[in-house]
């Protein structure tokens, strides 16, 4: 911080543990997150699965009924309709995703990681398709987001994952909004 010199905080002790107790905290705690990512396993198979087929549908249009298109040219489907109110910026959003190229290729997803993916919407943390995209889902909400490459990575793409000019997907599924 331009101008500060000095920075105070304080620090309170909640709990002490022997190596012991911490040790064998931290072992449940692995293990429940290993399981959570096997029993994710499956899910991403179908999700992987239904995504390709989400977007075979748009490239033929198929499901051109169900798509809308923003005055900045994302387009998203929304799978399950979320309940209510949409997040404001500055929000802390929890989502799951799943995101490919527009040929089906998987670059990431939070489900391998067995935990969802949180930040502020409309705070530039993310991508703008996903700034903007996630500002119109409740929570509950299930959606897939086509986000032109100028909402995402631009011209220079995130190499080597992401090549340049690349129009991303994303299936997305919106936990929580606090």
């Amino acid at each position: 911080m331009p101008g500060v010199n000095e920075l105070f905080y304080d620090v309170v002790l909640v709990d002490v543990k022997s190596e012991e107790e911490f040790n064998k905290e931290k072992a449940e705690e692995d293990k429940v997150l290993q399981e959570k990512i096997a029993s994710s396993q499956a899910l991403v198979a179908d999700i992987d699965k239904n995504i390709k087929q989400t977007i075979l549908d748009f490239k033929t249009g198929k499901n051109k009924a169900d798509v809308v298109t923003t005055a900045s040219g994302l387009k998203y489907i929304i799978h399950q309709a979320g309940t209510g109110e949409k997040p404001n910026s500055g929000q802390m959003v929890g989502v799951n995703y799943y995101g490919t190229l527009m040929d089906g290729t998987r670059f990431d997803d939070s489900w391998s990681r067995g935990q969802d993916f949180s930040f502020p919407v409309g705070q530039s943390q993310v991508i703008k398709g996903w700034d903007e995209g996630v500002m119109n889902f409740p929570v509950g909400t299930k959606a897939t987001l086509f986000i032109p490459y100028a909402l995402a990575y631009g011209e220079a793409g995130s190499p080597p994952t992401i090549p340049a000019k690349s129009d991303l997907v994303f299936y997305i599924e919106v936990n929580s909004i606090k």
